[in-house]
């Protein structure tokens, strides 16, 4: 059996995780009604970071891939 002293610690912790996400759950729902939305510019900045990482790692793989290639076309050559 829990002692009392455990229970009550336990009951302290508890009741201020509670608080601690009840505070951040406020915070959350102010930050919510305080936003409309992304605007034109974000989305325009969203859309730009993507296509430059969509841009770079298809460079890196076909880069990799004519790396391969030409690994492979050596071989080949030497044998």
């Amino acid at each position: 059996m829990p002692t009392p002293t455990a229970n009550r610690w336990s009951q302290t912790i508890h009741t201020r995780l509670l608080r601690l996400l009840a505070r951040a759950h406020g915070a959350a729902l102010d930050l919510h009604r305080r936003q409309d939305g992304l605007s034109a510019v974000e989305y325009l900045l969203i859309a730009t970071v993507v296509v430059v990482v969509l841009f770079a790692a298809v460079k890196l793989f076909f880069g990799a891939v004519a790396d391969k290639f030409g690994d492979l076309t050596r071989t080949v050559s030497g044998s």
